[in-house]
């Protein structure tokens, strides 16, 4: 019996040797021109992961982005469930009430020409709620969550949306609108300008330094259809 035994376990060692000693044999029968192109090929996988991975990070939205305009004051949960500076293209903008009307419901009855509001504007932050007319100079191309709002050539005001809460289409380029919120002058640093030059389909690297804006922060607008 142990003779048989042991014989059993003499042939398994052997057929494990053999095995071994065969994959062995295989990688070194492999050509030198076989074996660069599978170096080759490692290289080119190890690239493509470095590309989709540097790629996801650039397109990952929130907080950390770069001279974000929202980022770093506003750190509420914003209503499409991210936190910072989100950009969810092809987001669907509806109305929150009567065609054309986004944000919460206006609570003023009276709306001021932009251009008159700002000739009388200070840099002391207001919080009494102004609304004003204008034509939108501008839209966020990302999202529409920021415009420029208009009124004649000089008279410019930053549209931000309170606590990120709402967008506007971004195809709302020369349409008239009304917007209720409050008034302050705010310097945006270059990051900033850079970010919003990109939001706004141009190029970042045409800006440079600091700039200082009226931003009203909006907590409702109306684009009539028909303007």
């Amino acid at each position: 019996m142990n003779l048989r035994i042991a014989a059993i376990v003499l042939f398994g060692s052997t057929t494990l040797l053999a095995c071994g000693g065969g994959q062995k044999s295989a990688e070194a029968e492999k050509t030198p021109a076989e074996a660069a192109q599978g170096q080759d090929a490692a290289k080119v996988d190890g690239s493509a992961i470095a590309k989709a991975e540097a790629a996801a990070d650039e397109d990952e939205p929130g907080e950390g982005e770069e001279g974000c305009v929202y980022g770093d004051h506003d750190k509420k949960e914003h209503a499409h469930g991210e936190e910072g500076c989100p950009h969810s293209e092809g987001d669907g903008v509806k109305p929150s009430g009567e065609p054309g009307h986004f944000g919460a419901a206006f609570a003023l009855s009276e709306t001021k020409a932009l251009k008159d509001v700002l000739a009388s504007a200070s840099d002391t932050p207001s919080e009494d709620a102004i609304q004003v007319s204008g034509e939108i100079d501008s839209v966020c191309q990302k999202m529409g969550c920021w415009m420029v709002l208009k009124d004649g050539d000089e008279a410019t005001a930053r549209i931000l949306m309170k606590d990120h809460s709402f967008t506007v289409p971004m195809d709302s380029k020369g349409k008239k609108a009304i917007v209720e919120g409050t008034l302050a002058a705010r310097t945006f640093s270059e990051k900033e300008v850079k970010h919003l030059e990109k939001d706004g389909g141009g190029d970042p690297a045409a800006v440079s330094g600091e700039r200082k804006e009226f931003v009203l922060t909006a907590s409702g607008i109306k684009i009539p259809p028909n303007s």
